[in-house]
């Protein structure tokens, strides 16, 4: 049902896809500035394999379960919902999982693109960082989705909850290093940083493709990303059980 919903409404998730370009932007902006030299050990062909694959990253990982949560508890539409055996969140789920495919069959190609026509910047494509980027990208997913699930709960009790969606998407486009790269930052926020689920939804997978992260730094990140996932996911399912004694629409 997922994958139909998606192809039916294939033009919108293409318009959607258009928000990420603005790491292509960025990509363009620290080109100028690299033009002179490395910036924080980043050249030119450095910025331009980060913010590729940070686009690959961004798209593969998008989530947007918050916006709908919260049409659905305003409209009342979460009503029937309830009424089937599985949580809703599963509905959420396939959506999200379904959609990536399309991206995927979108953004790929045009990536494998850009890295023929500049064979410099640097990709890792062994089996090894293959894999551990596959599986990174997906705990990523998973962190954002988890969070963007309890950001949708607000609905629950505030009118307006799309107010906070727009403050931590913001946060989101500086603190994960899709307008800069994290190392751009000083040494306090990036020791700061690491603490936080920020990096690990896309500064950490897109740093495994580049060859940047490795050995316990990678470890480190990996077990950062399993933490965040698990709190996220747990948190998600306790806060759901207590905002539906707060639920009172009739139903659509």
């Amino acid at each position: 049902m997922g994958w139909s919903s998606v192809l039916e409404y294939r033009a919108q998730i293409v318009i959607w896809m258009t928000n990420s370009l603005l790491m292509v932007t960025m990509m363009l902006v620290w080109l100028g500035v690299s033009s002179s030299g490395a910036v924080n050990g980043f050249s030119s062909a450095d910025f331009i394999a980060y913010f590729i694959v940070g686009w690959v990253v961004r798209n593969l990982t998008a989530v947007w379960a918050s916006w709908e949560l919260d049409y659905r508890i305003r409209e009342g539409r979460l009503s029937p919902m309830l009424l089937r055996p599985l949580h809703p969140i599963h509905h959420d789920i396939a959506i999200h999982l379904a959609e990536k495919g399309l991206r995927a069959l979108i953004v790929l190609p045009i990536a494998a693109l850009v890295f023929w026509l500049t064979p410099d910047a640097p990709l890792r494509l062994d089996l090894f960082t293959l894999f551990a980027f596959s599986v990174s990208v997906f705990l990523a997913w998973l962190i954002k989705f988890m969070i963007d699930f309890l950001l949708g709960m607000l609905a629950f009790w505030i009118s307006q909850a799309s107010a906070f969606f727009e403050v931590f998407y913001g946060l989101t486009l500086v603190l994960t290093g899709a307008i800069a790269p994290l190392s751009m930052f000083p040494e306090t926020i990036q020791s700061a940083l690491q603490w936080s689920p920020f990096p690990y939804m896309l500064s950490f997978p897109t740093e495994i493709a580049i060859g940047r992260v490795y050995g316990e730094a990678l470890v480190f990140g990996f077990a950062m990303q399993g933490f965040w996932a698990l709190v996220g996911t747990a948190a998600a399912f306790v806060m759901w059980k207590i905002a539906l004694r707060s639920y009172t629409a009739v139903g659509a």
